[in-house]
């Protein structure tokens, strides 16, 4: 008995919380039971890989010899550090970095009164070619750098019903980067460190891929067992006319106990969390072009919507056609 009481224990401890596609199965597995057949299932979501956006190609390049004339300017010491071996192996989000304090060095070198006309001409062209090329810099990060290509995966983790640190920490990354983004067209406004701090907080932070990971799981779930019930004839098998309604009545205490108190309320969490994180995703897809970085959260919001309305709209036919009376 001991023994017993230290595994349920040990247990407990662990967390036996079931996971929302294990509510599902159970809604399920209930309804097939009353009906007297075998319960739906679902096929493993999948995602579409997000296509790599390249890093734009510097037109304009400053010698050596143009280097040495820049010695009054910031920009020079800039330049002179990325072109070493450690700058041609740096990350995107370096890449980015630079590129966005070489805008404001070489627009202060081009102003200064000690800057050779010829080396001025050239770094103005360079200048004003890496300003233009920012959002496709950033859109080169998103594409490339694993913290941020992350999204869009598959993982074995679901969303649960309470707040964590993991989703704090995503949301703050998230508003950073929708931040960065919406600065691009304002260089000096940018604050380029905040690119790491957001990718630290995301580094081994799973919540987003959970998110669509899990709303595609509830998508899912929700046509699956619609199509199921859709095979059923009120008339003739659920309720028929004349005949006893005991059948219609398991049925709706299963709606009203695992779908309407189980289900729907997971369903509605994870629509609130989609709308938390939907607009930042749109300033991503706006900024960089739905065919350099589509947004998934709005679509995803759509069909979790019309499923879940769908489904729903089943069980309206069955309150009309058998006059049973919801709890």
């Amino acid at each position: 008995m001991k023994c017993k009481l230290l595994v349920a224990l040990s247990i407990f401890s662990l967390g036996c919380t079931p996971a929302p596609s294990d509510l599902n199965k159970e809604y399920s597995q209930r309804l097939a039971n009353v009906l007297e057949t075998d319960a739906p299932d679902i096929t493993k979501p999948t995602f579409n890989k997000l296509p790599i956006s390249p890093l734009p190609a510097s037109k304009y390049k400053i010698s050596v010899i143009d280097l040495a004339k820049l010695g009054h300017c910031r920009v020079a010491t800039h330049i002179a550090s990325h072109n070493n071996q450690l700058g041609k192996l740096a990350k995107p989000s370096e890449v980015f970095k630079y590129n966005v304090n070489f805008v404001r060095y070489a627009q202060e070198c081009i102003k200064h009164k000690d800057t050779d006309s010829d080396v001025r001409e050239i770094l103005t062209k360079a200048h004003a070619q890496k300003k233009a090329d920012l959002p496709a810099t950033l859109a080169h990060v998103f594409t490339n750098e694993k913290e941020l290509t992350q999204f869009l995966s598959l993982t074995f983790n679901e969303i649960t019903y309470d707040t964590s640190n993991t989703e704090i920490k995503a949301q703050e990354a998230l508003s950073t980067l929708s931040k960065l983004t919406n600065s691009l067209n304002s260089p000096h406004l940018i604050e380029e460190q905040s690119l790491t701090t957001a990718l630290e907080k995301l580094n081994n932070n799973h919540y987003v891929q959970s998110l669509l990971t899990s709303t595609k799981k509830q998508i899912a779930w929700n046509r699956s067992s619609t199509k199921w019930l859709n095979q059923f004839s009120l008339e003739n098998t659920v309720c028929p006319e004349g005949k006893n309604k005991n059948k219609a009545k398991v049925l709706n205490n299963v709606f009203q106990k695992y779908y309407i108190q189980d289900v729907q309320a997971y369903q509605s969490k994870l629509t609130q969390r989609l709308h938390s994180i939907e607009p930042y995703f749109k300033t991503f897809s706006q900024t960089f072009g739905s065919d350099t970085y589509p947004n998934p959260i709005s679509p995803l919001l759509k069909e979790l919507k019309q499923s879940a309305k769908q489904h729903v709209f089943w069980w309206q036919r069955f309150y009309k056609v058998c006059k049973v009376k919801p709890l």
